[in-house]
């Protein structure tokens, strides 16, 4: 006899939200590539009793029959009692954006059948922590291994993101990936390492991952950072140099006040992942009764090309990170890039009707401007 689940790679009750009051009581989201559906009426009964269930077919008046075979093509319900995305409670959303809080579950989602292992960034986690007035962030960020964006960004294709390469991409040079938003609406950020971590990449994701906390999103648990090592990745984010400038006066107040959140446990936290350095001056802000003293901290090696205020600048100084092995094949793709990483790119952005070798053309003029402001 067949039994009938409720699957889905993550499923939110409406009916307390303002979707609620236009006729919707549930949404979930596919096990296959897709958008959301949004279910109401006999529908969303149906679907109640098959997360409660398992459903015997048997059970099913022939109209509830019809809509359960249905919603298994729709990727909702399964004939596998022990299926790995099966739904058995239903809640509300915690985020004030449901579609946010959908995509954090398929992105969890996909990354564990591809096993990799993903620790959310940021957002309203970093709200709920109390290190953060702002609850709602644009965009979703997670941290993965080293090597393991690119994979992440492929398996997300079919959903919908389309990976923003670059000629850096996979090198100790770009910390993230950018997947640009689809029907979704809701772009991606895939990073590999965080900047001002003087630690390797690898180890650096080690400590996060063996630090985490388990956090539930759309019914779907994911990792995310400890109060600790999240205070200091909210620091960094205030601190970096962007183009040649060091942070002022106020981005090094607001990162103290992160840390002194999370407590004097940050201090050995910033240790572990080797960001004494780059948050010297808010560690000492936040903490002046610790007689802190960083002569000896470790320079992270990002901020060499983050110091450059020069596009030219910045790639001279960024290649040198770049094992010579490797470094004839990025520079070609400085100068000559892929087709899909000029389409995904900031040219395509500005020019999104513009084909392959028209894009390639204004590339070029925009790098003859910068060469020629570089040598004056």
């Amino acid at each position: 006899m067949t039994e009938w689940v409720a699957v889905s790679f993550g499923a939110l009750d409406m009916r307390g939200h303002e979707l609620g009051a236009q006729g919707y009581d549930l949404v979930a989201v596919p096990i296959r590539p897709g958008t959301p559906h949004f279910l109401f009426g006999h529908g969303t009964d149906v679907w109640l009793r098959l997360v409660a269930g398992p459903v015997q077919d048997g059970d099913l008046t022939p109209e509830e029959r019809e809509i359960v075979r249905d919603m298994e093509q729709m990727g909702i319900a399964s004939r596998d009692p022990q299926h790995p995305a099966r739904i058995r409670e239903v809640n509300a959303p915690w985020m004030s954006s449901m579609v946010h809080e959908l995509v954090y579950a398929l992105l969890g989602n996909v990354a564990a059948r591809n096993d990799i292992d993903l620790i959310f960034l940021k957002g309203p986690t970093l709200h709920a922590q109390g290190l953060r007035r702002r609850e709602h962030s644009g965009d979703v960020d997670c941290w993965v291994a080293p090597g393991n964006d690119s994979r992440l960004a492929r398996a997300m294709e079919p959903w919908g993101w389309v990976p923003a390469f670059s000629a850096f991409t996979g090198t100790r040079v770009l910390h993230s990936l950018t997947l640009r938003a689809g029907e979704w609406g809701c772009a991606v950020d895939v990073h590999s390492f965080f900047p001002g971590m003087a630690v390797g990449r690898t180890a650096s994701f080690a400590t996060a991952l063996s630090t985490s906390d388990v956090r539930a999103f759309a019914g779907q648990t994911a990792r995310t950072p400890s109060i600790e090592l999240h205070a200091i990745i909210s620091a960094l984010n205030e601190i970096r140099p962007f183009r040649g400038q060091h942070p002022g006066a106020a981005s090094v107040r607001a990162a103290a006040h992160s840390l002194s959140v999370a407590g004097e446990a940050t201090i050995e936290m910033a240790k572990r992942v080797g960001a004494e350095f780059a948050l010297k001056d808010s560690l000492v802000e936040a903490f002046p009764e610790a007689g802190l003293s960083f002569e000896d901290a470790a320079v992270p090696e990002d901020w060499s090309w983050r110091l450059q205020t020069s596009t030219l600048g910045v790639y001279y100084q960024a290649l040198k990170l770049i094992p010579w092995r490797d470094r004839v094949r990025v520079l070609s793709r400085v100068v000559w890039p892929s087709a899909e990483s000029l389409r995904s790119g900031p040219v395509a952005a500005a020019h999104p009707d513009a084909g392959v070798w028209k894009l390639r053309a204004l590339r070029v003029a925009a790098g003859l401007r910068q060469l020629r402001k570089f040598r004056d």
